[in-house]
This record gives C-alpha cells, structure tokens and sequence, in this order.
C-alpha cells in the first residue's frame, strides 16, 4: 500500500522553496499550510564581513569552512558590492575550500570554485570534522562562515588541531515584517485544526519562539507543540538538537537530511502500518 499524508494538513516554516515544499506535501495527498519565519539578511555592510573578502582576496585565509548555501552566496554578494567579485572568485579558488553539505557546494560550483573536501550526510560538525582529519591545519588561518549561534564544537576542534580560528557571521535571519501566518499558526496548533509542522532549518526553532514570545503565547505554543495531537518533523539532526534545546519533543526524523525525505518520512508515519525512517 502506497505511503499517504492522508490529507493531513502540514504546516512548514521554509521560507525560501516554499512552491517546493507545498509541491511534495500535495504530491504525498497531504494539505499544505505554509508559514514562513524567516528573512534573509545578508551583512554586506558589516566591516567584519568586507575585511573577511578582502582577505581572502589578499592570501590572509589558508583554509574557509563555507556551512550553508545562503551564506556562501552572501560572501560572493559582498565581493560583487565591493566590486571585486571576479578576483575574490579567482583567489577563493586558491585556498582550502571545505563545504558543509550540497548547498554550499551548488554555490560554489556555480562560480566554479573547487571543493576540497564535502563530508557525507548526515552534514553534521562531527561528520565535517572527522572527513577534514587528514588536512594539516597547524599555523594555519581558518576562516568558519557561523550562522546562528557560534559553533564552539568545530571551532574547538580547529584550534585543538593548531588553527587560527576566525568565525564571520555573513547573513542573520530576521523576523518576516508580517507575523500575521504565525500567530494563526499558533491560534490554529491550539484548535487542534495541524496535524504536522515540518521544521526544515535550525534557525526555524527560534524565531518561531520569538513570534509567539512576543505575542505573550510562548508558553502555550510549546504546550500545543508537545501535546498528542500534531506531529513535529525535524529535517535532521541538526534542527532537532535545536528543537529538544527549545524544549519542543520530535516526533519524525528521515534517515537522509532533505525535503523530500522529511515528507516521505512523514507520510509514512501516517500511513497504517508504516513508520517513518529513523
């Protein structure tokens, strides 16, 4: 029997693919409910994030550690606002180049930027750090793209190893100007009328809570979130360390970090008989 979301209607929070993801929810039979958090913004005025390309540009940075796609593309926006986006391009192209996952690894190829090493799924730190054992980092300048919270796993690891470890935050995700799908989000979650919320990124988690923190429903949405009756997904395991952090259980976790795997693993959570992926 084919796997099915059984008309259930699933919320997301993804911002950006949001076509996307309602495209797979439907694909599976489910109803998409599309509530976006975020807002991309990228620091290109930040003096710290000029002289990170400036950098780069000049041979100061051995090795950059590029984590996510938007950041990766908000360095290359940076150069291109400085002017230099062709010579910051060629002079990447000369360091140690480390990506995270498929997301900064497109953007890279896109501006045929070679990959030194891309670590396998799940595109944890602890998976980063152990495929980069065998490259030598003792004296060496690492230059780590943070996002969110520091990352003090990766950057200990680093300087452990003997590198000069320098964190730049290129984006941050702000708040959507318009809060008004979260809070009928939330007034929803407390009528019982979601069945599941996909969370497809860490940072989700938190703006989430900051919406309904505002709007004095914190409390109340962490007890919706945690009751028997909607189901949390989480894309891996990276957003569901974020989400046990923000004291929010995880029901559905796929066996691969993407999208689509979220959504089959919800579908055969739904489905008699199944269980998604764990």
């Amino acid at each position: 029997m084919p796997v099915s979301l059984q008309s259930k209607v699933i919320a997301y929070l993804e911002s950006r693919m949001r076509s996307e993801m309602a495209s797979l929810i439907e694909r599976h039979g489910g109803t998409p409910y599309s509530v976006p958090v975020l807002e991309e913004v990228y620091l290109k005025d930040s003096p710290e994030v000029q002289r990170l390309v400036q950098e780069i540009c000049g041979g100061a940075i051995d090795v950059i550690v590029l984590l996510t796609g938007v950041g990766t593309r908000a360095l290359v926006e940076t150069a291109a606002s400085m002017g230099c986006k062709d010579e910051f391009i060629r002079c990447l192209d000369q360091r140690t180049v480390i990506a995270r996952s498929p997301k900064p690894a497109r953007v890279l190829r896109q501006h045929q930027v070679h990959i030194d090493v891309m670590p396998p799924e799940p595109y944890t730190s602890e998976a980063l750090v152990q495929a980069i054992a065998g490259i030598p980092l003792e004296g060496k300048q690492v230059a780590v793209q943070a996002y969110g919270a520091p990352n003090g796993y990766l950057t200990q690891s680093l300087e452990g190893r003997g590198a000069r470890v320098q964190e730049v935050t290129l984006y941050t995700w702000g708040l959507p100007e318009d809060t008004t799908p979260v809070l009928r989000l939330i007034d929803d979650l407390a009528r019982g009328q979601i069945d599941a919320i996909a969370f497809t990124s860490q940072p989700q988690v938190g703006n989430l809570c900051t919406i309904a923190a505002r709007a004095g429903q914190r409390e109340s949405l962490l007890q919706d979130l945690n009751g028997p009756s909607v189901v949390i997904a989480s894309v891996g395991p990276i957003c569901t360390r974020r989400l046990r952090e923000a004291g929010i259980k995880v029901d559905v976790e796929p066996e691969h970090p993407h999208m689509g795997s979220l959504i089959l693993a919800l579908a055969q959570h739904f489905s008699p008989g199944s269980s998604p992926p764990r």
